[in-house]
């Protein structure tokens, strides 16, 4: 297989509200166990991609302390590694770049002597073999692909997103999805670089902008046609986290499973850093119905409908419905929540009915006392 260098890009990102206040959004914990920035890394990993780099934009404590070694997502230690990159000298927020980013750690980056680069975000959720695209980025002989998803909700679904036209293959022309139509070829900001041209556009951006991101560098290079873009269309099942609201829905609906089986396949794991935290353990009058229960909580009531972090626990009597409860929160006895979002180690004690609404969940921010 040739040499790739992934990246893992945790710039350019959607902020989902309170949850990314504190936190990048790669950490933000998804259905119970998961970061969202282990799908892409998995992906990495099962494509025999074992030198990753992950560009971080903030919170650079919360990346570390989810990723530590990065072990767990490289097939071989030896070989393999797993690169954080930060840029801790930044004017601005607006200079906050992934490719000043990548400037900043250019000779690490370099040092990669790879043939090509994948671009991945953490927003896009899915389950996919870059090594098929690879394939056929290397055939086409051009030096850059893009890989998109056909949809027909693009008046309700991935708003505000790169729209590619295609003509013969290559992309044409970008727009940003405003919900006019409901058919749109939607850019999954994944993309294939050789090695080279990868560097040599990073170096001339300085030239056009240095406030460019990855994005606009390779919509820069269609409209003045520097390079064909190869389009490549991706079949599967993708889940957009691109807002809180988009968070709530896809964790509430992967407990369907039918939903689930589309973006975790048996043959295609999802890895994520372990902690060693004994299995849940449930009282006598636990009763736990099409939920997420994760290892080291403690279940004595109701759960339905609901994702359970790690270390939470629901005292006797209590109801939890339709809830996703980040690891550390307690319910007290003969409290009712539903619709609720809480961050780690949040209390409820004192208020015994705490409810939001089913398309407006209530988020209660991290360490709170109810």
């Amino acid at each position: 297989m040739s040499k790739v260098f992934g990246i893992c890009n945790l710039h350019d990102s959607p902020h989902l509200a309170k949850l990314t206040e504190k936190r990048t959004i790669g950490t933000v914990s998804f259905l119970g166990r998961y970061g969202l920035m282990d799908f892409p890394l998995s992906n990495f990993s099962n494509s025999g991609i074992d030198r990753v780099g992950i560009l971080v934009e903030s919170s650079l404590h919360s990346v570390i302390s989810h990723v530590k070694d990065g072990s767990i997502w490289i097939n071989n230690t030896k070989t393999g590694i797993q690169r954080i990159f930060y840029n801790e000298n930044v004017p601005s927020p607006k200079f906050n770049t992934d490719i000043n980013n990548l400037l900043a750690n250019f000779s690490n980056f370099q040092k990669e002597a790879a043939d090509y680069v994948i671009v991945a975000p953490s927003f896009f959720l899915m389950s996919i073999d870059f090594r098929e695209y690879l394939d056929k980025h290397i055939a086409s002989g051009n030096q850059i692909s893009l890989i998109y998803k056909k949809i027909d909700n693009a008046d309700q679904e991935f708003l505000n997103c790169d729209v590619i036209e295609i003509k013969k293959g290559l992309v044409n022309k970008f727009s940003i999805n405003r919900g006019g139509n409901k058919e749109a070829d939607i850019s999954l900001e994944i993309f294939i670089f050789n090695f080279q041209t990868f560097v040599n556009l990073v170096n001339k951006s300085r030239d056009i902008s240095t406030m460019f991101n990855i994005r606009d560098l390779v919509n820069y290079c269609v409209r003045y046609k520097l390079h064909d873009l190869n389009a490549f269309p991706f079949d599967g099942y993708v889940a957009p986290i691109l807002t809180f609201n988009d968070f709530v829905k896809y964790s509430m609906n992967l407990l369907s499973y039918e939903c689930r089986k589309q973006l975790f396949k048996e043959d295609w794991p999802i890895y994520t850093t372990t902690h060693n935290t004994p299995p849940a353990k449930y009282g006598t009058k636990a009763k736990v119905n099409n939920s997420f229960v994760a290892n080291g909580s403690i279940v004595k009531g109701t759960v339905l409908n609901s994702v359970i972090s790690r270390d939470v626990i629901i005292e006797e009597g209590a109801v939890v419905e339709d809830c996703i409860l980040y690891s550390g929160t307690k319910v007290g006895k003969n409290t009712h929540l539903q619709y609720v979002v809480s961050d780690k180690d949040v209390n409820f004690s004192e208020i015994k009915d705490v409810s939001g609404e089913k398309d407006q969940f209530i988020y209660i921010s991290r360490g709170a006392n109810i």
